[in-house]
């Protein structure tokens, strides 16, 4: 499928699934999604699977997919190790690995990792520098030289919030990350990536941008929204999530919700997030609403939608079942 503009109607989805077993779920999802027209399986590291595992599991049971990270960290993975790994899963795959790649946050690089968190745009810079010398097979100035072949080029996807990181991304890197952005937020942050790659002397419309975005599908409303915003106050907890949100609108949530978080009043910095924080941020409904919220990303100038299914079902197996309905509601989409 092509969009308007003659580019393939791409669409991914998230592995693996919190709360559910990695080795019975990763490649039965991907394959559903496959078999659905998804193009994309694109994984994260936070605080549980690494990001490279699931994907490995996937490129062989999916010859069809194109394989992303979303993201590695920067501060967490050095330049020689993140060259790596990309190597690996692009010879493994046979050319269909993406490098998503992050600063992730203070929280879990500082204080879970135990890594100096510090100049962080600097890092990004930096890291996606030497990252081309090293996955080119060019010695780097450390002396380090990586010693596979990727067997295809690796492009490398710079995840971003703020203005200074979408610059660098519409600068240097092959495509922009984006999360918990609004249709609207997002079309401010491209234009700010498309300027900056003009600037460059690139052209915009060669940068893929990605969004991961929760879906859920016919859950219960209220367990829900209380669900979401349990979510989103995890982020938005965050310095740079709570600037991103201030940025798209929710000035004053986001500023009472930090207000109420460092005062120890957890449920009152969920309660914070407001219902339009979560119909923006969120595809929830009805399969034919969020197939036209969607839409509103897609419109918004998102060229890779990357869904993560959400359920609120306690019972892991119906949860399973939910998520294979939310890849079945949007195929085509």
């Amino acid at each position: 499928m092509k969009d308007p503009g003659g580019r393939e109607l791409r669409l991914g989805i998230t592995v693996p699934l919190d709360g559910l077993p990695v080795a019975q779920t990763v490649v039965p999802l991907a394959r559903l999604a496959q078999e659905c027209g998804f193009t994309d399986v694109w994984s994260a590291e936070v605080g549980g699977t690494d990001g490279l595992t699931p994907l490995a599991m996937v490129a062989g049971a999916c010859p069809e997919m194109r394989l992303g990270t979303a993201i590695l960290p920067v501060f967490t993975r050095p330049p020689a190790l993140l060259a790596m790994g990309a190597a690996s899963l692009q010879a493994l795959s046979g050319g269909r690995f993406l490098l998503g790649i992050g600063t992730s946050s203070s929280i879990i690089v500082n204080q879970w990792m135990g890594v100096p968190f510090e100049k962080p745009y600097t890092r990004m810079r930096e890291t996606v520098e030497v990252l081309r010398e090293m996955l080119a097979g060019k010695k780097a100035s450390n002396g380090f030289r990586l010693m596979t072949d990727p067997t295809a080029p690796v492009p490398i996807y710079v995840a971003a919030l703020g203005p200074k990181m979408l610059r660098l991304a519409g600068e240097v890197a092959d495509g922009v990350i984006l999360y918990l952005f609004t249709p609207q937020g997002a079309r401010e942050a491209i234009a700010q990536v498309h300027e900056s790659a003009r600037a460059a002397g690139r052209d915009p419309s060669t940068i893929d941008v990605v969004a991961r975005i929760g879906v859920a599908v016919d859950e219960d409303e209220q367990t829900l929204k209380y669900m979401l915003r349990r979510l989103t106050t995890s982020y938005a907890m965050v310095d740079v999530y709570n600037a991103s949100l201030s940025r798209q609108g929710f000035a004053s949530e986001a500023a009472e919700l930090s207000r109420l978080w460092n005062a120890g009043d957890r449920d009152g910095a969920a309660s914070a997030v407001s219902d339009a924080m979560l119909d923006g941020l969120y595809i929830t409904g009805s399969a034919e609403q969020c197939r036209q919220k969607l839409q509103l990303f897609r419109q918004a100038g998102i060229t890779t939608p990357v869904l993560f299914p959400i359920s609120v079902v306690g019972d892991p197996a119906e949860r399973l079942e939910r998520s294979r309905g939310v890849v079945r509601s949007l195929s085509g989409a």
